[in-house]
């Protein structure tokens, strides 16, 4: 487990971080065989400060089973590490990890609880006048 996070915008892990984000989502949308895996949508990745470890969140199509889109992240994750080899962001791979990016289910379900309780509906009606 990472201990900390990558909490500024400047510096190499954030550097790294977001040019491993568009090498994934470029791999992931061009090289890969497998159609679930370009479902997908890389929303951040995070680098150990040490530049050993990488979490990669995603988000997959409305459509797309959880639990299919995990298995095929999974099953390719070699072909994945060798593409990302193949680029040489990196002195030494990092341990890459991929997990759900539950941050829209959260937002989303949280507006819809505001605008069940009548909260949100107030907001936008005072924000008009």
């Amino acid at each position: 487990m990472m201990r900390h996070r990558t909490t500024t915008t400047t510096g190499r892990p954030y550097r790294l971080a977001e040019l491993l984000r568009e090498r994934l989502a470029l791999i992931l949308l061009h090289k890969c065989a497998d159609p679930r895996l370009q479902e997908l949508t890389l929303t951040q990745v995070e680098m150990s400060s040490d530049l050993k470890q990488a979490r990669v969140f995603y988000v997959a199509r409305p459509n797309a089973d959880p639990v299919l889109v995990k298995k095929a992240l999974t099953k390719g994750m070699g072909f994945i590490k060798q593409e990302v080899a193949k680029e040489n962001l990196f002195r030494l791979m990092p341990e890459i990890s991929f997990l759900p990016d539950e941050g829209l289910d959260r937002a989303e379900k949280l507006e819809q609880l505001l605008h069940e309780a009548g909260i949100l509906t107030k907001r936008a009606e005072d924000s008009d006048n």
